[in-house]
């Protein structure tokens, strides 16, 4: 067959047709100006604010242990950027765990691989696609058409056979560049978890396995032990079975409930901070532990009363501050009982085996440990502050059913969300606009700019809107009710449903309408109608990728969110010291909420990497600049309360070859519809290449990066000059930042007391009592009551206010690196034991930490 008779009749390889495409330089020009207007000014910003607001900024600088705290950036405006850059690998594994590491190799990875791609695409790939553009006869300046953006509706009536050749030659370099980059990067992963897991083999969590699906007979401590100290896998240093403590439970929240009820009151009727000379907090606690009363003196005005009737509305007037503290110490007792050791609590079917090495637990988590299918399912335990302690008591069967309809709500939702996305998608071409808001585009017709904004610039802005607000908390909840026993787990969930919702409705956009109306007519002109839309959307997800890149990844380091959050609830909401500790909480990162987004735009750049190049320079700036953002977040900002051990990255690799298939078969499609169909052939064969490789590189290194060769532990084992550390050792690496970070006190609260984000009516710090995996609920520490503060009237004549009123911190009040204790020191552990009383850390979305002694019941 001639090369002429595989070329579809609009394509003439002597003289190819000319088209305008001067519209689409100016879409995006405009989407870059509009990107930069929002990025440069927020960029700015965020270096100013920087050392002003570390509470907000650079929370994690305030953690007191060398070796759990971030290097100190300069206070130069710019100088903290290539400080940061060249911060290493085991800077970021020391600090902030594998997780964080994980991240940044992917978005190092994705830079690597596309800045590769971005050399051949603009300099071999670009020009071969001028070169269709070239006239012959023709007196147009071919520069008007920009090199590799397609026209929208029909772009292959503009490309000659070269131009589909090299489609298929750099669909193979950039397919084979892939594999090559993720392969490095997954091998990378594997020896660096190694190293992470031997760094950290002596905590309780690295040496305990979780049973699930117990059978009746190993339901008891004792029993449990003694099967597995019969299985000859090491010492047993304990063995717990979580206990349902649903009641118990039920009244912990009660009495947090009344506590917080309780505070309110008394700050209504002493206001906070307090401005009365003979009031005393101090005083007043010891009074109310021994006597039950808060005993205060006498302010003018009258106290705060509550009516007993239905909805507070009706019945007698009592004394607010009285009844909620009756309420309270009703509620106090109960706990009390409850947590009394005698109580008798009825098991689960999960239980927490502790053996004296990691050797002996990664061997029980490796083996068929019992004769019967579906019982004793032992894994490594999670850390106990990532145990989704609520979720203990579901059994298998009920998590099989919850599983089922949380699969068919969210295959509900994609559909029904995708359809509702391209419908408001739809209303931003002009052509609707005319006949649903006529007045706007006539506006549009008169106004280029509003034009050019309305086309290239509201389609991300809409796109990421509805995409990235309501469903990703959707998502967590929906895994969060499906039984799962960790937060890790229901955060890894929330990755795999947000994704699968990521990857589906943007692509519905312009999919939708041709399928709705041709998959009747022509069932099987679904792949064609995918490779005829997918291209023409290619100025959409140019415009999505710089608007994401240039413009929202610098408000990311502003934090408008967190901030809004923050000054919202100080200025209008807040009213008790515990509330407004509350507010001025560490951000919290979602891992389940954050990665999907990311790894979206990885597959749209390599989706369209070969017929739009000009895609792969805007790429690799968005994972360079992602790099630095994240980089300086996970260190500086976000706080985490849990590690996975970089699970996430197995996870990423499939998504990675997802993306690869979709870009395979999309490029298969799209030569396919053009005649091409040798050039087609040609591609098929990188699917089966695809698919080996995938297989190869999950046989080489899942259960290698899954789990740690047994020769890597004895290895390390024998090096160590101490067989096994100190309790208090074990403790204090556990700890982590949870114990150590400082915040001082400031106008409205002195941090006194940690949240209670972790477990409802358990102190986050009081959770390194769990070191033995028991319940919450029967070994947390519990809050107490946090009175007002007392206040100074001249503090409102000194300077800096209104900066104290919205928690502002001094330039340079976090501490520096000399005065940050060693973490293995000999006073490490006394220090840290200082330092949480004074502090109580925090690592989730309304954590917050203290400033003073805490009190405990």
């Amino acid at each position: 067959m001639l090369v002429s008779d595989q070329l579809p009749s609009g394509i003439n390889i002597s003289e190819p047709p000319i088209h305008d495409n001067t519209g689409r330089t100016t879409l995006l020009t405009t989407q870059l100006i509009f990107a930069g207007a929002i990025g440069i000014p927020s960029f700015l910003l965020f270096c100013f604010l920087r050392k002003r607001w570390s509470t907000m900024f650079a929370p994690r600088s305030r953690l007191r242990l060398d070796g759990l705290a971030p290097k100190t950036l300069p206070d130069s405006f710019f100088g903290w950027i290539v400080t940061l850059f060249k911060m290493s690998e085991d800077d970021v594994l020391d600090v902030v765990g594998l997780d964080a590491a994980v991240l940044l190799s992917f978005f190092i990875m994705s830079y690597k691989l596309f800045a590769f791609c971005s050399f051949f695409g603009l300099v071999i790939l670009s020009p071969i696609k001028l070169t269709s553009y070239m006239p012959s006869n023709h007196s147009k300046n071919p520069f008007d058409n920009p090199i590799g953006i397609p026209e929208n509706g029909v772009p292959e009536s503009l490309e000659s056979y070269g131009t589909l050749l090299s489609y298929v030659i750099f669909t193979w370099v950039f397919s084979l560049a892939t594999f090559y980059f993720a392969f490095e990067n997954y091998r990378g992963f594997s020896r660096m978890r190694h190293r992470y897991y031997c760094k950290w083999k002596n905590v309780i969590s690295a040496r305990t396995v979780m049973v699930t699906v117990l059978p009746k007979h190993l339901q008891e401590d004792n029993s449990l032990a003694e099967f597995y100290k019969k299985l000859d896998l090491g010492f047993v240093e304990n063995a717990v079975v979580y206990k349902n403590v649903r009641k118990l439970k039920h009244a912990l929240e009660k009495r947090t409930y009344y506590l917080r009820e309780l505070e309110r009151a008394c700050q209504e009727y002493l206001g906070n901070p307090c401005y009365y000379p003979d009031y005393d907090p101090n005083k007043a606690l010891e009074e109310f532990k021994e006597t039950g009363k808060i005993m205060v003196p006498n302010i003018p005005g009258e106290r705060p009363k509550i009516r007993t009737g239905c909805l507070f509305l009706f019945g007698k007037k009592v004394d607010k501050i009285e009844y909620y503290t009756d309420l309270f110490k009703h509620y106090d007792d109960l706990v009390a009982q409850g947590r009394n050791k005698n109580v008798d609590y009825k098991p689960t079917s999960v239980g927490f085996v502790t053996f004296k090495n990691i050797i002996s637990a990664q061997l029980a988590a490796q083996v068929l440990i019992y004769n019967e299918p579906f019982q004793c399912h032992t894994t490594m335990a999670p850390e106990p502050w990532d145990v989704y302690w609520r979720n203990l008591i579901i059994r298998q069967r009920e998590m099989l059913v919850r599983t089922i309809i949380v699969n068919l709500l969210i295959t509900l939702m994609v559909s029904s969300w995708g359809m509702a996305t391209f419908r408001i998608a739809s209303l931003l071409e002009l052509s609707t606009l005319e006949k649903v808001f006529p007045w706007l585009a006539n506006l549009a017709k008169k106004n280029k700019i509003l034009k050019w904004f309305i086309q290239s610039t509201l389609p991300p802005i809409a796109l990421t809107a509805l995409n990235n607000i309501l469903p990703p908390r959707l998502m967590t909840y929906l895994s969060s009710i499906q039984g799962f026993h960790t937060r890790s787990t229901i955060e890894l969930s929330t990755f795999a449903k947000f994704f699968f919702f990521l990857i589906l409705t943007p692509f519905e956009i312009p999919f939708a309408k041709a399928l709705l109306e041709d998959v009747f007519k022509n069932p099987t002109d679904i792949a064609n109608q995918l490779a005829t839309t997918l291209p023409g959307s290619a100025p959409l997800f140019i415009n999505l990728v710089v608007f994401q890149g240039v413009g929202l990844l610098p408000v990311r380091l502003v934090q408008m969110g967190e901030i809004a959050y923050a000054l919202l609830m100080r200025i209008f909401f807040a009213k008790t010291p515990r509330e407004y500790a509350e507010a001025s909480a560490p951000p919290f990162l979602d891992y389940g909420q954050e990665l999907p987004p990311v790894i979206l735009i990885f597959v749209i750049v390599l989706i369209y990497s070969s017929i739009t190049p000009i895609i792969l320079p805007f790429g690799a700036i968005y994972f360079f600049l992602g790099y630095l953002t994240y980089k300086y977040l996970l260190l500086y900002v976000y706080f985490h309360p849990y590690e996975t051990s970089g699970l996430v990255w197995p996870k990423i690799f499939n998504r990675i070859i997802t993306g690869l298939y979709i870009y395979q078969l999309m490029m298969i499609g799209y030569l396919s519809l053009r005649n091409c169909i040798y050039m087609a052939l040609s591609l098929t064969p990188l699917l089966v290449v695809t698919a080996i490789y995938y297989y190869y590189v999950n046989e080489a290194y899942a259960r290698i990066a899954a789990f740690v060769p047994l020769n890597t532990l004895r290895e390390d084992t024998a090096d160590d000059s101490s067989s096994t550390p100190s309790t208090s050792r074990n403790k204090m690496n556990i700890r982590s930042d949870i114990e150590i970070y400082h915040a001082d006190p400031e106008l409205y609260t002195d941090y006194s007391q940690p949240p209670m984000t972790l477990y409802n009516g358990v102190l986050n710090t009081g959770m390194e009592n769990l070191e033995n995996y028991g319940a919450p609920a029967l070994v947390g520490k519990l809050p107490w009551l946090w009175l007002p503060l007392k206040g100074d009237k001249a503090e409102i004549n000194k300077p800096g206010f209104f900066r104290r009123l919205l928690g502002f911190n001094n330039k340079n009040d976090q501490p520096n690196d000399e005065e940050r204790v060693p973490l293995l020191s000999e006073s490490a552990e006394s220090e840290s034991v200082q330092h949480a009383n004074l502090s109580g850390g925090l690592r989730s979305r309304n954590n917050v930490a203290s400033g003073s002694g805490s009190n405990s019941v």
